[in-house]
């Protein structure tokens, strides 16, 4: 079941709509780039949460260097709904 839930996060990750990139992934969580370049994970991940009811940890609580960064986790997440949360990355990179 878990594996299934991260091969359909990969293949979700291919839109290639999104501007979000696939760092890397293990059983239960997500490393992804963020394409908001100037911008903290913070922001970002307040912006996610607060306008595409996506919720997300910013990179920089696991040290410094990664403001670029975003960890999703998917555990709790069917594999079925993978495209609706890239849907909802690429509705947040605007226009």
């Amino acid at each position: 079941m878990m594996a299934a839930r991260g091969d359909a996060l990969g293949a979700a990750f291919g839109d290639p709509r999104l501007a979000y990139r696939l760092v890397s992934a293990g059983a239960y969580f997500a490393y992804v780039r963020h394409p908001f370049a100037g911008q903290s994970a913070k922001q970002v991940a307040q912006r996610l949460a607060g306008e595409h009811d996506l919720l997300c940890l910013p990179g920089s609580m696991f040290g410094p260097g990664q403001e670029d960064y975003l960890r999703l986790a998917f555990a709790n997440v069917e594999a079925g709904a993978m495209p609706a949360v890239v849907e909802r990355l690429v509705e947040s990179q605007g226009g």
